[in-house]
């Protein structure tokens, strides 16, 4: 049974070396025609005209006796070229990578493949690397590119690159078009059981974030119980992580309550993020701000409820201080919200100013981030200032607009907020 499974194993993975030694031949076509090289001139004393013919157009494969000659003939580095068998196992080895979120690992494979010529396998590997290190400007590039490459790849490298696909939409928080990706690579997971498990977590964090979460728990347990068989435990706590968030998220009370040992394993952007979200439902919000590090426009949000707690506690002394922090980091992290311009207008009362500048302000930056917890609190503070003016129509049609976004979110409707 063993052997049997083995030898099924070994030809799938013949087949799909064979459907990627195609690339080859536009190689070096593409060297041949950059020295403006005759076909009989590369061939000659190697092989016919006609066979270099039949390997440039994808009709044969070559053998590599005839390759090295060739790749010599045209004075191309030997190490250039990566043969399919190669690019397969290096594809295989960023998904155990990129499932143990194993940073220094991956950057040694992209630093081996980097050396390579084209390879739209590699540029998928090359992929999961920039999301894993969240380099999203780069990342960008390479997954516009290898969608124009989609028709050269076969099923197991197809579902590579619309697996990392969605790791890259859920990275810039487009939810939607993350799920609507994912929903097309379930059948071709090939029972891999790595796969499978990044599978389900990407579906765990998309459903989470939607506000779905029941479908969240579910896709979240199967990737648990596949993270726990792999002794995963930087994942492990990613989920946990995510699980108390998406509970604040639906109303309920966080029940795992990650402690500082089991933060150490998550990146500090997530960690700013676990941290905020839980210091929203605390009577003491310090006890999950304090731990806040200066990393990104999130450290900038958790610094805002910081100072807002000072406020409302009348601790003023502490309340500039946070103040002078935001003012000073606004710039370096580049963001979009005046976070001292709202503790200004919310101390010095100013609500038709605050709403106002919510509205303009903070809702769209809320929106175009998909995030529906925080949109909802903005949302309701409008509503609520507006119920103060007594402009009870206006404020109903800020929550009516918000539950139409909750259900756009949800749906693969877009509706916009104004």
């Amino acid at each position: 049974m063993i052997e049997v499974l083995n030898n099924e194993l070994k030809r799938r993975k013949d087949t799909i070396a064979q459907f990627y030694y195609s690339g080859i031949g536009q190689i070096l076509r593409k060297r041949r025609l950059e020295l403006d090289m005759t076909q009989e001139a590369v061939s000659v004393g190697i092989c016919s005209n006609t066979y270099l013919s039949k390997i440039e157009n994808n009709q044969i494969v070559i053998n590599r006796e005839h390759l090295y000659l060739i790749m010599e003939r045209m004075f191309m580095d030997m190490d250039s070229i990566t043969f399919p068998e190669e690019m397969i196992e290096y594809l295989e080895k960023s998904a155990k990578l990129f499932f143990y979120k194993d940073i220094y690992g991956y950057k040694a494979l992209f630093d081996e493949v980097n050396k390579y010529q084209f390879s739209i396998l590699l540029q998928i590997v090359k992929l999961g690397y920039y999301i894993l290190i969240e380099d999203l400007e780069n990342a960008e590039l390479v997954y516009s590119e290898s969608f124009r490459y989609l028709q050269s790849l076969e099923e197991y490298g197809f579902t590579m690159l619309l697996l990392y696909a969605g790791f890259y939409n859920l990275a810039i928080n487009d939810y939607k078009n993350a799920r609507i990706i994912l929903d097309k690579v379930e059948s071709l997971l090939f029972n891999d059981e790595i796969l499978y498990g990044l599978y389900n977590y990407c579906r765990f964090l998309i459903y989470g974030n939607l506000n779905l979460q029941t479908k969240a728990f579910e896709t979240g347990t199967i990737a648990v119980n596949i993270f726990n068989k792999h002794s995963n435990i930087i994942r492990i706590n990613e989920v946990y992580l995510w699980r108390d968030v998406f509970a604040i998220y639906d109303g309920n009370t966080a029940s795992t309550y990650l402690n500082t040992n089991m933060l150490r394993f998550i990146n500090t952007k997530e960690r700013n993020f676990y941290l905020t979200v839980m210091a929203t439902k605390s009577k003491n919000p310090l006890i999950y701000l304090e731990h806040l590090e200066p990393d990104g426009d999130i450290y900038l949000l958790g610094l805002f409820f910081k100072a807002r707690y000072y406020l409302l506690n009348n601790q003023m002394d502490k309340y500039f201080e946070a103040v002078k922090i935001i003012d000073d980091k606004h710039y370096e992290f580049k963001s979009r919200i005046e976070y001292s311009h709202v503790l200004k207008l919310m101390k010095s009362k100013e609500e038709w100013n605050l709403k106002e500048y919510l509205i303009d302000a903070v809702l769209p930056v809320t929106l175009k981030k998909q995030n529906l917890y925080f949109l909802k609190m903005v949302t309701m503070t409008i509503s609520e200032i507006l119920e103060k003016k007594k402009r009870y129509k206006d404020a109903l049609s800020y929550v009516q607009k918000y539950e139409q976004i909750l259900l756009s979110q949800q749906t693969e409707t877009y509706i916009e907020i104004k």
